[in-house]
């Protein structure tokens, strides 16, 4: 398919395979239960991520993104979103469940009662450059 060494398409892959994910993501939040199962799927990696000693902290640096944006996905919400980049990252915060502390925000009375309803922006759509033809 490509010459020896160029790993060109190997990264379009990659980037199809994130988007491919991101918009499977939003295809089934649109169900707010099957949305609280990706959202404690998400939190769950991330606390396996915390289990695993010494490598914890390096599989965190490649997983904060992916969760990040997985939690944009679900919710539409930067603030949401930049609390679980910064929670992965940041050292042994990864047991807070970030994700599903949002999902308990937007449908639940508690994040009315607290003032912080979650009010989703359009979920990003697939980057059109990634698409392969």
């Amino acid at each position: 398919r490509t010459h020896r060494g160029d790993t060109s398409w190997r990264m379009e892959s990659a980037a199809d395979i994130v988007s491919g994910l991101g918009q499977k993501v939003l295809e089934l939040s649109q169900d707010k239960w099957m949305k609280l199962a990706i959202s404690i799927l998400i939190d769950i990696i991330g606390i396996l991520t915390f289990l695993i000693p010494v490598i914890a902290e390096v599989l965190d640096v490649f997983w904060a993104p992916l969760s990040a944006l997985l939690v944009f996905q679900l919710y539409g919400n930067t603030l949401l979103s930049g609390v679980a980049l910064v929670e992965e990252l940041l050292p042994f915060t990864d047991i807070f469940p970030t994700a599903t502390v949002g999902w308990v925000l937007q449908y639940t009375a508690i994040g009315s009662k607290l003032g912080m309803k979650i009010n989703p922006q359009p979920p990003m759509k697939p980057n059109p450059r990634f698409r392969q033809e």
